[in-house]
């Protein structure tokens, strides 16, 4: 199999482009889309540079590059600022009255 990928590298940073992209949907962590960007990188440049370990060097750097200094940014965006309210909260301290029988 890995000689399949060898010989057509574009479906290898196609395959993991689509790996990383799910992994990230399953996951939520802001982690995988990274890579899945590195990849990306990977696949375009496959089209240009034939030599697969400067792909595997650009996906490497693009994926380091962006995980280091675009995640934080993405991820303080992605935080809620303060305590979201919600309706539940309007009775927080207040007094209720029992109707029906506990068990």
């Amino acid at each position: 199999m890995l000689e399949f990928f060898a010989a057509a590298p574009p479906l290898l940073w196609l395959t993991l482009v689509i790996l990383f992209a799910v992994l990230e949907g399953v996951t939520v962590a802001l982690t995988s889309v990274w890579f899945a960007v590195g990849a990306l990188a990977a696949l375009l440049l496959s089209f240009v540079v034939r030599s697969l370990w400067i792909q595997a060097l650009v996906f490497a750097v693009v994926s380091l590059v962006f995980l280091l200094l675009i995640r934080p940014i993405a991820a303080r965006m992605m935080q809620p600022h303060g305590k979201v309210p919600t309706n539940a909260d309007r009775l927080l301290g207040r007094r209720g009255v029992v109707t029906e029988t506990v068990d």
